[in-house]
């Protein structure tokens, strides 16, 4: 056994973590675990590195699955700025009880429909069951004021602002007369409610609407902004890239014969970097480079002091956009939505772009975050 060296074997691109799995195989069915140097990666033992960097993508944002709204009657679960996996809890409404004894006076079946402004506040519409709600009124789908959301058309129910349609459910109006003989109205989703019937008598303490909770639908980094009527929570997806497309890395001890056979027949192992037949070690500046990437060398003080704008810290995923300074993009968010303007400044470490927006002639700085603009 020779002493252990690093070798770089390259790879078609995107082949790098099977092919790593294959060479680990290849390494315990052949008895020559003590000639590789073993690392644990994630909490996963490995003899071979496919080093990759978490990224944050700007692409990810402002999609059905990663956009969640949720009204001040929630409790958030979740805490901002950390992870959050598929399916874990974001908020939680908890359940309500009769806060004294009181009997149903009334019940009346409703449809609500929450429309989104473009400043973010929100208008509330509530359309009694007996009426049919257009096709085209559904969730995600903006809306132009004026346009009515019954089928009959009925005047009573027209949207009187654009905005978008970020809401759709059934509740029910339940009119309580309580102990001291005071009518007392509650707005209650009708998915989580206990029967009620008019006549029904309840105790103090007793239940009349379960709990409710929102569940994340995909995973990655949890933001939230608070604005006027409710919380907006965007999860944003954190992308591992490989920093070394079509490489996979092992610091090996194995004869000539033996690193030949280690990748002979692998599906996607191409050969060792350096020579076709006779493997070379990599030495110098660009292996220190793979292990600084790969978590196995600390990266010098004077790297990390002062870190560039946009530079994300080594236990912290960076921020990638995709759109440029100098290009001309759509607001999306806020007063001056629907207008479009150039980028003139990107700040990645506060995540805020400056857009110059043309008004009456004159080019004006208006400053969003990177999710309040969308590329055209």
């Amino acid at each position: 056994m020779r002493m252990k060296k690093w070798y770089a074997i390259q790879t078609y691109a995107g082949s790098e973590l099977k092919v790593k799995d294959d060479l680990n195989d290849r390494v315990l069915k052949r008895g020559w675990e003590r000639a590789l140097e073993r690392f644990t990666v994630d909490g996963e033992e490995t003899y071979f590195l496919v080093p990759v960097e978490e990224v944050i993508t700007s692409r990810s944002r402002r999609t059905a699955g990663t956009e969640y709204r949720i009204p001040y009657e929630y409790d958030l679960v979740a805490q901002p700025n950390e992870r959050i996996a598929r399916g874990e809890v974001i908020a939680r409404k908890p359940p309500r009880h009769m806060e004294s004894k009181g009997k149903v006076v009334d019940t009346e079946a409703l449809q609500r429909v929450v429309v989104e402004l473009t400043n973010r506040n929100e208008e509330e519409y509530l359309i009694p069951a007996d009426k049919r709600i257009r096709r085209d009124i559904r969730v995600g789908e903006k809306i132009r004021n004026g346009v009515p959301l019954t089928s009959d058309g009925d005047e009573h129910f027209v949207v009187a602002n654009r905005g978008t349609i970020v809401a759709r459910d059934k509740v029910r109006r339940v009119v309580f007369r309580e102990g001291d003989g005071k009518e007392r109205a509650r707005l209650l989703n009708e998915k989580n409610l206990v029967k009620l019937r008019k006549g029904s008598e309840f105790d103090e303490g007793e239940l009349i609407e379960g709990e409710d909770h929102v569940t994340s639908r995909a995973s990655g980094l949890l933001k939230v902004k608070e604005y006027k009527d409710k919380r907006v929570v965007t999860i944003q997806r954190i992308e591992k890239r490989r920093l070394f497309p079509g490489y996979v890395f092992g610091r090996i001890g194995l004869e000539d014969d033996e690193m030949m056979a280690l990748i002979d027949g692998v599906k996607g192992a191409v050969r060792y970097v350096g020579s076709r037949f006779k493997p070379a070690p990599i030495e110098g500046p660009e292996m220190k480079l793979i292990k600084r990437k790969a978590g196995l060398l600390e990266v010098p003080a004077a790297a990390q002091a002062g870190p560039a704008v946009g530079v994300a810290s080594a236990s912290e995923p960076k921020v990638e956009i995709d759109f440029s300074v100098g290009e001309v993009v759509e607001i999306v968010e806020g007063p001056f939505a629907d207008f479009t303007g150039e980028v003139k400044q990107i700040d990645k470490e506060a995540e805020e772009v400056t857009v110059m927006v043309k008004i009456f002639g004159r080019e004006t700085p208006v400053s969003l975050g990177f999710d309040g603009i969308e590329k055209l």
